[in-house]
């Protein structure tokens, strides 16, 4: 059988009577049907039971003792189903903040992943912005040393400027990869 399929082959449960369908993997899937055709039978007694039983069962003994058990759904054949989760649609949080990520708790999940894996840019100009090291900063202040007002003195420029572009930014700051426009790339907060 291809990967690409739930295929479910026989399935009884209430008004399912040996029901043999194909369900596409990665696409969105409406079950319609009047009251009473078996579409809650199809989609959370048969697909999502089955998904969630060998999800539980990837779990130790131990876990599994804490977890409700869902019983085999009547079904001759199930292939191709992968973990699930089901979201009733009775609102147990009656607040209009509430989302299916709320809900499954995947917003914090997806909170964390993009805090590791953005990459910041500058609002200005929309080029990386780069964390400092000392010696990145070293560097920075000696190239622009040339640009200093005449009678500065490389030292006087290296020790009383930053960067332009650099903010305070937790363990250490931050600026803009434009080195070529010194000025108006400074990134603020909020």
């Amino acid at each position: 059988m291809s990967n690409d399929f739930i295929y479910l082959e026989g399935a009884r449960k209430n008004n399912l009577k040996g029901l043999t369908v194909r369900l596409p993997l990665n696409e969105l899937v409406v079950v319609t049907g009047v009251s009473g055709s078996g579409k809650s039978s199809l989609a959370f007694d048969t697909v999502y039971a089955e998904g969630q039983r060998r999800y539980v069962e990837t779990f130790s003994p131990y876990a599994r003792q804490f977890l409700d058990r869902m019983d085999k759904p009547q079904v001759d054949r199930i292939e191709g189903i992968p973990p699930a989760i089901a979201i009733d649609q009775t609102n147990p949080v009656r607040t209009s903040r509430s989302t299916v990520g709320t809900m499954t708790e995947l917003n914090d999940h997806l909170k964390l992943l993009f805090a590791r894996a953005a990459r910041l840019h500058c609002r200005g100009c929309g080029r990386p912005v780069l964390r400092d090291t000392p010696d990145s900063i070293v560097d920075d202040l000696s190239a622009r040393a040339g640009d200093a007002p005449a009678g500065a003195g490389a030292g006087a420029s290296a020790r009383g400027a930053a960067p332009a572009g650099a903010v305070a930014a937790g363990r250490g700051a931050r600026r803009c990869a434009d080195r070529a426009r010194p000025r108006g790339h400074a990134l603020r907060p909020g």
